[in-house]
C-alpha cells in the first residue's frame, strides 16, 4: 500500500463513506482510524475490523459455496473469453483479431471477435516453441442442465451427406501455416436447420460462412455457428429449414491452420539436403485428423470426391491422389503457383493425401497407361529402384487378381523423413516412412528387404480392399487392415514363391505374436464396438491386423483358393465405391461356396468374441474326443467379459496321421460349438492343424506328446515345416497356460541341434525368448544360456556365415549368428568382432543380412568408444534402414550410463526423432540390462512421456507393452498399478489393463514353473550342476 495513496474497492482495510448505497464503490483518503463507518440510507451502526474481517470471510465462504454447488449440479461448463487479442501468442503469422473472425463455444453466443477457451489448449503433439495459454481473461458461464444435442454425439447424422468438396489450400512452408476455403455439396434426406462438420485446431472466420441451394439462387441464413469442441464440430444454425430432400452447398470461405510436426492431419517435415535444411509438408488423415486440415464430414462412411487446387511456393512439387491438371505460375503473387487436379473417385476424407516438397522420382509405366513413381529425397533416389521394379510385379498381380483395374490412372509412392506408423494407403498418393519404402542391397539387410516387400504389398492391395470398397466405421476396421495383411502374402508368394512366405513367415511372425495377445482377459473380439475417438485409435492394434489376417487365413483353409478368389471378386465388384459391413462379405462369401458353408455364423464366433479355443484329443475307447475350451494364458483367470458364443466356436480341426502322414491327405472334422471325434486306427501318433492354418491350439494326451518327440528325434521332416513350429509354440505356451508341465514343452526343443530351417528355430527363440526374460535375473539364467549354446552350436558350424541363398537360408543363418554370439559361442563372437573391426577401422561393409548382428557385438564388446562411433555413423547414414540397424546396436551396450543417456535422447528430437522413439524403446527390450533401464524410465519419467508422447496412438502402447512385458515382481506390480492409475493415458487405457494382466500372470508363472525349468536344464547340460 503505498503512503498517502487512495484506496478503491471493498475489503483490506477500506471504508464505505456515508452517503454511499450498497454496491457503490467510492475513493477515499487513507486514514489511521481503527473504526470503519457503514452508513446506509435511513439508520447507521458501528463494527470493529474483526467483525468487518469476519464478516468479509463469511461472505467469500458463501459465494465459493454457491459456485461450487452449481459446479456439481451442472450439465458442463462452458469458459469464455472476451479478450480479441488473447490468441496472438499462439502465432504470430495468423491474424486472429481479424474482423469476422469468430470461435464459440458450444452453447454460449459470443461477441464478435471474441475467441472459447477450449481452443487456447497447446496443440497436441506440437513439437516446436509455440506456446498457447490455457486462460486469458476467463469469466465462466453456468449452462443448465439439457437434454443431448445434435452436437454432443461422436457420429454425424445420416440424413445429410457430402456429395463434392471443392478444396483450395495454400500451403507455406516458410511459415508454417496454410488457409484456405472449401464448398462442400451435400445431399439433404430429412428436412435441416442444424449443420454438423468436423474441425480440430482450425480457424474459421465466421462471415465466410455460407450455406446456399446448389444453384445460388437461394442463401440461407445463419443463426449461429459455434465450435462444440468436446464432439469437435463446427455448428451451423440455420433461421429456416433445408428442405426435405435436395443439394446445397456449405461455402467454408476462410479457414487457417499451422503445420507442426506432430505427424498428424497436414504436418511439417524437414531433412539435411546439400544447401542445408530443407522442408516438405505432408499428411496422415487416417483415422480422424482430415478435420485438421479443413472442415468436412470425416467418418469413412461419408464418401465424397474431391476437387483440389494447392497453391506452394516455387521450387517445390505438390502431390495429391490424382494428376495434375492445370499448373499456372501466380503473376499477383511472385513466386507461388498453383496446381489444380482432376476431380478423385468417390472416397472417405482420410484417403486425401498431400506432399508438398523437392523430392526427386523414378517411374515407369504398366500396360502402357499406368504411371508408377517412387519418391525420395534426391540423394536417396537410388534407394527406390527396388520398390519401382516390385511395384510394377505388385500393381499386375493384383489387377489379374480381382480382375478390376485401379481406377486412380496413376500411383505415386512417397519416402518421407518423419512418418507415424509404416505406411498409409491413400489412394493414388501412398506414404511411408523411409525403412519402409527405400532398400540398398548393399546396406540394408535381408529383414528390411522382406519388411519392405510386406509394406508395399500390404499398401497396393488396400487399392481393392479398403480404398474401391471400404468399411462402413472403424468397428470393422479388420476389413480393411486384415484383408490387405492376408492379401500381401498371397502377392508375395506369387512375385516370390521360393521365400514360402505365406506357408511359413506368417505363423512365426504374425500368427503367433498375436496368440499371445489375443490369450489375454484384456483382449478384445476382432469386430470390437467404437464408441469414443479414443476407441477408434486403439482399434490400430495387433488384433485387427493380424488376428483379423489369421481367422482369414483359416477361412481359406477350408473354402478353398478358388471359392475365395471368386468370393473377393464379387465382393468388390459388387460394393465398389461403397461402404460395407461385415455380413456381406459373409453372406458373399456363402454365395461362392454355393452356400456348402453358412459362412456368417461359422466367422463370427471368431470376429464377435475374443480369445482362441484350445482342442484337447482325449481317448477314449476306439476314438480320440475333441474337446474345445477357451485358451487363455492364465489358466486361473475368469472369462473376462462375458461372450454372445459362450467361448465356444465352429472350429475346422485338420489332421494327420502316422499312417498317412502326406498333408494333401489331411482330414477335417468340424467341431460345431462343441466336441466331436475321430478313429484312432492304428496310429503311434496324430498332428493336429495341419501347416497351423487354424487359429486355435492343439494339446494331446502325454503318451502322445511323447510319441510326437520321438517322430521329431528319429526324423523331423515327416512333420511339415509349419507343424514344427506350431508344436514347439503350442507346447511352451500351454505349459505357460498350466496345461502342460514344461519339461514336455522343452521336450520339444532337443531335436533343434539336427533342425537346418528358419521357422522352427524362430518358433523356438520366440518362445524361449518369455522364459529368458522371465529367469534373466535368476540362477538358472546361466542353465538356460548353455543348453541354447549346446543346441545352436553344431547348427552354426553347418550353416556357416555365407552371405548368398534365397531369403529363408539368409534368415537361418542371420538367426543362428545372432543367437551363437548372444549364448557366448566362441566361434561366432570372433567372427562378428572381427567384422566389426573392418568396419570401423578399415571401412569394408560386413554382409548386409549379418550387419546387425555384427554392430550388436561391438557395440556389447566394446567401450564407448566403439558406442560412440556407432552413434555417429547412425546419424551420418544415408540410407534409414542402416540407420535403424545401428540405432538398434547402440541398445546393446552393457554399460548402464550409456544406456541411461540413449534412454533420455527418446525426449530431445535433435537426437532421436518423433517417429522412432518406440523402435528405440523396443531396442532397450531385447536384453535384461536393456529392459531395466527401460522400465526405469517408464515410471521416473511418466509424466514426460505422457505429455509429449500422449496423443500418439502407437507409441505410448507400444512403448507400455515393450518395457513391462517381462516385470514378474509384486513390488513392481504395485509401482506400475499406482502409475498407470495417477495418470491414465485414455488412448493407451487398454494397453495399461493388457501390462497389468500379463504381470500378475508372470508373477504367477515364476511362482509354479522355476523350479520345474531349473531341474529341467541341470538334466540336460552338460558339465554344470
Amino acid at each position: 500500500m503505498e503512503e498517502n495513496g487512495n484506496l478503491t474497492g471493498i475489503g483490506n482495510g477500506s471504508a464505505i463513506p456515508p452517503g454511499v448505497t450498497d454496491g457503490q464503490v467510492a475513493t477515499i483518503p487513507v486514514t489511521q482510524d481503527t473504526m470503519v463507518t457503514l452508513r446506509q440510507n435511513r439508520k447507521g451502526c458501528y463494527f470493529t475490523r474483526v467483525q468487518v474481517a469476519i464478516f468479509t470471510v463469511a461472505f467469500a465462504l458463501s459465494i465459493i459455496f454457491v459456485v461450487l454447488l452449481l459446479t456439481f449440479v451442472r450439465k458442463e461448463q462452458i469458459v469464455h473469453v472476451s479478450s480479441p487479442g488473447a490468441l496472438q501468442h499462439c502465432n504470430p503469422e495468423i491474424d486472429y483479431t481479424t474482423s469476422g473472425v469468430s470461435v464459440e463455444s458450444d452453447g454460449v453466443q459470443n461477441e464478435t471477435n471474441s475467441v472459447s477457451a477450449e481452443n487456447l489448449t497447446r496443440v497436441e503433439n506440437a513439437s516446436d516453441n509455440t506456446t498457447i495459454p490455457e486462460k486469458v481473461n476467463i469469466t465462466e458461464v453456468l449452462v443448465p442442465e439439457k437434454t443431448v444435442r445434435p452436437w454432443d454425439k461422436i457420429r454425424l447424422p445420416n440424413d445429410i451427406l457430402p456429395e463434392r468438396y471443392d478444396l483450395f489450400l495454400r500451403i507455406d512452408l516458410e511459415n508454417r501455416t496454410f488457409k484456405g476455403s472449401v464448398n462442400i455439396t451435400v445431399k439433404t434426406s430429412a428436412p435441416k436447420k442444424i449443420l454438423l462438420l468436423h474441425i480440430n485446431a482450425l480457424w474459421i472466420v465466421k462471415d465466410s460462412v455460407k450455406v446456399r441451394s446448389l444453384d445460388n439462387s437461394v442463401v440461407y441464413n445463419v443463426q449461429r455457428q459455434f465450435h462444440a469442441w468436446k464432439t469437435q464440430f463446427w455448428v451451423i444454425i440455420l433461421e429456416e429449414e433445408l428442405s426435405l430432400t435436395g443439394y446445397y452447398v456449405i461455402e467454408i470461405g476462410t479457414f487457417k491452420g499451422t503445420m507442426y510436426k506432430d505427424l498428424r492431419g497436414l504436418y511439417l517435415s524437414e531433412y539435411e539436403g546439400t544447401t542445408g535444411i530443407r522442408y516438405l509438408a505432408a499428411t496422415q488423415l487416417q483415422s480422424t485428423d482430415a478435420r485438421k486440415v479443413f472442415p468436412c464430414f470425416d467418418e469413412p462412411a461419408m464418401k465424397a470426391t474431391f476437387k483440389l487446387t494447392i497453391q506452394h511456393e516455387e521450387g517445390y512439387t505438390a502431390l495429391s491422389n490424382m494428376p495434375v491438371e492445370t499448373e499456372q505460375y501466380m503473376s499477383t503473387e511472385p513466386g507461388w503457383i498453383r496446381v489444380n487436379y482432376h476431380v478423385t473417385p468417390i472416397m472417405s476424407t482420410y484417403l486425401l493425401a498431400i506432399v508438398v516438397s523437392d523430392f526427386e522420382y523414378k517411374e515407369a509405366m504398366i500396360n502402357g497407361d499406368y504411371q508408377l513413381r517412387i519418391w525420395a529425397q534426391p540423394n536417396k533416389i537410388n534407394q527406390t529402384l527396388y520398390a519401382l521394379d516390385l511395384g510394377v510385379q505388385l500393381y499386375d498381380y493384383f489387377t489379374d487378381y480381382f480382375q478390376i483395374k485401379d481406377v486412380v490412372p496413376k500411383a505415386d509412392h512417397v519416402a518421407v523423413p518423419d512418418f507415424s506408423g509404416g505406411a498409409m494407403e491413400n489412394w493414388g498418393l501412398v506414404i511411408y516412412r523411409e525403412t519402409a519404402l527405400l532398400f540398398d542391397p548393399d546396406v540394408s539387410s535381408s529383414e528390411n528387404q522382406l519388411m519392405v516387400t510386406l509394406i508395399v504389398a500390404h499398401e497396393i492391395a488396400h487399392t481393392w480392399f479398403g480404398n474401391m470398397v471400404t468399411m462402413r466405421w472403424w468397428d470393422d476396421l479388420w476389413l480393411n487392415e486384415g484383408f490387405a495383411s492376408l492379401l500381401m502374402y498371397f502377392a508375395m508368394d506369387d512375385v516370390f514363391p521360393e521365400w514360402e512366405v505365406f506357408t511359413l513367415h506368417v505363423v512365426v511372425k504374425e500368427v503367433f505374436p498375436v496368440m499371445v495377445r489375443d490369450a489375454l482377459t484384456t483382449s478384445h473380439p476382432v469386430s470390437t464396438p467404437i464408441l469414443t475417438p479414443d476407441d477408434i485409435a486403439q482399434s490400430f492394434d495387433a488384433i485387427s491386423y493380424s488376428k483379423g489376417m489369421a481367422v482369414l487365413r483359416m477361412l481359406l483353409g477350408f473354402v478353398g483358393w478358388e471359392d475365395f478368389r471368386t468370393g473377393l471378386q464379387v465382393y468388390v465388384t459388387r460394393y465398389k465405391f461403397q461402404n460395407a459391413v461385415m455380413q456381406q462379405l459373409w453372406h458373399t462369401f456363402s454365395e461362392a461356396v454355393g452356400n456348402k458353408f453358412v459362412i456368417e455364423e461359422i466367422m463370427d464366433t471368431w470376429t464377435r468374441q475374443m480369445g482362441y479355443p484350445v482342442v484337447t484329443l482325449r481317448s477314449e475307447g476306439d476314438h480320440y474326443i475333441l474337446d474345445q475350451d477357451r485358451f487363455l494364458l492364465d489358466g486361473n483367470s475368469s472369462m473376462g467379459d462375458p461372450s454372445p458364443y459362450d467361448y465356444k466356436w465352429h472350429i475346422p480341426f485338420t489332421y494327420i496321421t502316422e499312417a498317412e502322414p502326406n498333408i494333401s491327405n489331411r482330414k477335417l472334422v468340424w467341431l460345431s460349438m462343441n466336441s466331436a471325434k475321430i478313429p484312432k486306427g492304428e496310429n503311434h501318433w496324430i498332428l493336429g492343424n495341419v501347416d497351423y492354418i487354424g487359429f486355435y491350439r492343439v494339446n494331446y494326451e502325454l503318451s502322445m506328446w511323447r510319441a510326437l518327440a520321438e517322430q521329431l528325434n528319429e526324423d523331423h521332416t515327416v512333420f511339415p515345416e509349419a507343424n514344427r513350429a506350431g508344436l514347439i509354440g503350442d507346447a511352451f505356451n500351454l505349459a505357460r497356460a498350466k496345461l502342460l508341465d514344461y519339461d514336455v514343452a522343452l521336450n520339444m526343443t532337443t531335436y533343434l541341434n539336427q533342425e537346418a530351417r528358419y521357422v522352427p528355430w524362430e518358433a523356438m527363440l520366440e518362445s524361449i525368448r518369455f522364459i529368458k526374460g522371465m529367469l534373466s535375473k535368476q540362477g538358472a539364467y546361466i542353465l538356460l544360456r548353455q543348453y541354447l549354446h549346446d543346441l545352436v552350436a553344431p547348427v552354426f558350424d553347418k550353416v556357416g556365415t555365407s552371405p548368398g541363398g534365397i531369403l529363408p537360408e539368409k534368415y537361418l543363418r542371420e538367426v543362428i549368428l545372432t543367437t551363437a554370439c548372444d549364448v557366448g559361442v566362441t566361434k561366432a563372437i570372433d567372427y562378428a568382432k572381427e567384422k566389426f573391426r573392418q568396419w570401423k577401422e578399415d571401412n569394408v561393409q560386413p554382409p548386409s543380412h549379418f550387419s546387425l548382428t555384427i554392430y550388436s557385438v561391438g557395440v556389447r564388446e566394446g567401450s564407448v568408444e566403439e558406442w560412440d562411433y556407432v552413434w555417429n555413423r547412425s546419424q551420418a547414414s544415408n540410407v534409414a534402414a542402416e540407420r535403424e540397424m545401428l540405432m538398434e546396436a547402440l541398445a546393446q551396450t552393457q554399460k548402464p550410463w550409456l544406456l541411461w543417456r540413449y534412454a533420455n535422447w527418446i525426449f530431445d528430437e535433435t537426437k532421436i526423432k518423433r517417429q522412432d522413439v518406440r523402435l528405440v524403446v523396443s531396442y532397450f527390450a531385447k536384453n535384461p540390462l536393456g529392459r531395466m533401464i527401460a522400465l526405469h524410465l517408464l515410471m521416473n519419467k511418466w509424466e514426460q512421456l505422457n505429455e509429449q508422447f500422449g496423443a500418439d496412438g502407437f507409441l505410448l502402447r507400444e512403448t507400455i507393452a515393450e518395457v513391462t512385458q517381462f516385470v514378474n515382481t509384486e513390488f513392481e506390480l504395485d509401482q506400475l498399478e499406482t502409475l498407470f492409475s495417477s495418470k491414465m493415458p485414455a488412448i493407451a487405457f487398454r494397453e495399461t489393463r493388457n501390462s497389468l494382466e500379463l504381470i500378475r500372470g508372470n508373477i504367477k508363472w515364476m511362482k509354479a514353473n522355476y523350479q520345474t525349468i531349473s531341474d529341467w536344464l541341470r538334466l540336460h547340460v552338460v558339465g554344470m550342476l
